[in-house]
Parts: structure tokens; sequence; C-alpha cells
């Protein structure tokens, strides 16, 4: 499965900075799992709108924009207030699409609804992003990578959708490695309330919102 829905960074983006406010981080060393090609690794060259403010000061100043329903709770705008920078990033999925290939961009898209225009055209705004200055993307297995990925020294993991493609051994070996390791780790997941309608958004196991699969909504619970 290879959807890299990059307004996934949406709801993405107040985790990341909940644990910059948390830890008083001001520098990621970012590592995604199962990243795909790797446009969510570039949620730093994104311009982001909440109902609080932007993300960072000047949005406009970016070529891509996010934004999507805020429901029940808002990001507050001390969130928003902070400027975390990524130092570096890397991600590792099992077959990334190379994006610097039309037949890389086809697959990509193939995992879109053909008639979803607004998240073709988002997948096209961020590919040109990529394009820019392409991640860093090791091929192969997430549980098999992981230990050399964590010895690089994130201070920022986390992953979407990937872990749910594993058997649950493995989402387990995935996690128990993560928390040994220290780092803050982001994810979406199963919501604590069981629903299967949308994710859970959790920062190192407390859940902080509800969100929308593909991003289209958010709800601030932290």
């Amino acid at each position: 499965m290879q959807t890299n829905e990059v307004q996934r960074c949406w709801w993405l983006l107040p985790g990341f900075l909940e644990v910059a406010r948390r830890d008083g981080v001001e520098t990621f060393d970012c590592l995604e799992l199962g990243c795909s090609a790797g446009l969510n690794l570039l949620w730093d060259r994104y311009g982001y709108a909440y109902a609080a403010g932007s993300w960072p000061p000047d949005p406009a100043s970016c070529s891509l924009q996010l934004a999507g329903e805020e429901r029940g709770g808002r990001v507050p705008a001390e969130l928003l207030g902070l400027r975390p920078v990524v130092r570096s990033r890397v991600g590792v999925d099992l077959a990334p699409p190379d994006l610097r290939t039309d037949e890389g961009v086809r697959l990509l898209k193939s995992f879109v609804w053909a008639d979803q225009a607004e998240r073709l055209a988002r997948l096209d705004a961020a590919v040109a992003v990529w394009r820019d200055d392409p991640p860093e993307v090791v091929v192969g297995d997430v549980l098999d990578e992981l230990p050399a990925l964590l010895a690089r020294g994130p201070s920022l993991v986390w992953s979407t959708a990937a872990l749910s493609y594993l058997p649950s051994e493995r989402q387990r070996a995935v996690r128990e490695l993560v928390a040994e390791s220290g780092v803050p780790f982001v994810e979406g997941w199963v919501p604590a309330d069981g629903s299967h309608d949308y994710y859970g958004l959790f920062v190192d196991g407390r859940e902080v919102a509800h969100a929308e699969f593909h991003g289209a909504w958010l709800d601030w619970r932290a």
C-alpha cells in the first residue's frame, strides 16, 4: 500500500509541536516509519492554517498550503507559536516509489480515487517540493532497519498508517524498540474509544486528538 497522503501532515504537525512544547525541543532529527516516497518527511516545508493561527508565520511563502476542519477541540495558539526546525530527516519503506520518475508519480496517483481532484492536485504540489530537495529514504523492512536508524539518534519518530500492515508481533516489536530508545513517538492508530471511523493521534501513547484518516478534520483533545 503506497497511500502517501500529505494532508495527514495537517494533523501530524500539532503532534510534533506538542513534543516540542513538552520537551522543550527546538531542533528535530526526524525518522518516519513506513514513509512511502517520503512526502510527509517534508512537513516543515508546507504551510498550515488553523482556527487559532497559521504555521509558519508566513505560510504564503510555502508552495503547498494545508488546511482542514477543526471539530470540537482546536489546536491551541500556544502550540502554533512554536518554531522547531528540522536538522535531518530519514524514512524507511519496503518499496518506496521513486518520484524522480514519472512512473513513480503515477504509482502514487494510482492509490488516489480518480474523482478526487483536490487530492491529486495536492499530490502534484508535494511532488514538486520533494523534487526540489528529496529526503533520504532507506529501502527495507521497518523492523529490520529500525535498530540502525535509531542508532543515528533521531529526536522524533512517527508513523501514520504503516504499522497496521505489519503482523501484530512485529507491531509490538517496533513499538518496544522505539520505547526503549526513549525517542518521542507520534502515531496515528486506533483511538482509545475503539472507533474504526477515524484515527487517534498519540504522542508516546497519550491520545491528543482524533483525526479523519486522510486529514480532512481534526478534534484536538490534549
